[in-house]
């Protein structure tokens, strides 16, 4: 049965993990360097070392937003990673870039945007194969998208088989919902947005309606935060999160 949870958000101090992530680097076709943090399984037993997470950052923070998630999924032995995209946190160059890029004129900034973002759907396709050969071809992976990261983790689930996939206060333009629609409604589905954060709560309940497996799942806020500062003032989402992923990657 599917179920709507609606959470109050509270200001509250942000507990941190100590995080034991291993910083990694992925080199794409065109020799570009991509940075990522990798959290291994912290089971002993290969037999349990088969799940993992890609964690996918909302476009106005990086790959640290994840440090916390990372680090708790590893401890309930699920491989965990967190890639800095194109042209944020440490994956720049002088070309990609996006603090640079913003500071450009409309037009220049949309044609270098629209440059840059071309490449994200290879750039996390090899991070999604760094984590598969960690789990081997009878593991389970799942992927979390926060904001831009949302569209980022549905094209991936249409070519990969990725068992669990979570929507963090991401909005979804109308093509984004129908390919979900057409070929993503019975993969387990965790789904996070705040009510007032305008088309990102609308396309959110989009998601929801059309949502067919029974452990999907909507949490809703009241106000209008956005992505990384719901885990700041709820300090309880972060291990809803963890917990639903290893509830769903376990079965």
């Amino acid at each position: 049965m599917l179920r709507l949870i609606t959470t109050l958000s509270f200001a509250s101090l942000l507990i941190t993990a100590n995080s034991f992530a291993t910083e990694i680097t992925l080199t794409t076709p065109d020799n570009f360097t991509l940075k990522a943090d990798y959290y291994p399984s912290k089971s002993s037993s290969n037999s349990a070392n088969n799940h993992a997470v890609l964690m996918l950052h909302q476009c106005n923070y990086n790959r640290t937003m994840y440090d916390n998630i990372g680090e708790q999924l590893a401890q309930q032995s699920i491989h965990a990673l967190s890639l800095d995209f194109r042209g944020f946190g440490e994956s720049t160059n002088s070309k990609f870039n996006v603090t640079n890029i913003r500071k450009l004129p409309q037009k220049e900034r949309s044609k270098a945007w629209s440059d840059m973002s071309s490449h994200w759907p290879k750039d996390v396709q090899i991070a999604f194969d760094y984590l598969k050969d960690k789990v081997g071809s009878k593991g389970k992976v799942g992927v979390i998208g926060a904001s831009c990261g949302g569209s980022q983790a549905i094209t991936l689930a249409e070519k990969e088989s990725i068992s669990a996939i979570s929507f963090f206060s991401s909005s979804q333009r109308d093509e984004n919902i129908a390919r979900y629609g057409k070929t993503l409604v019975e993969t387990p589905t965790l789904i996070i947005a705040s009510e007032d954060d305008g088309r990102t709560y609308t396309s959110a309940q989009q998601l929801f309606s059309i949502a067919k497996h029974p452990d999907s799942k909507m949490i809703s806020y009241k106000g209008n935060m956005h992505g990384y500062p719901l885990l700041d003032s709820d300090i309880a989402l972060e291990k809803t999160i963890v917990t639903w992923f290893a509830s769903e990657l376990k079965k």
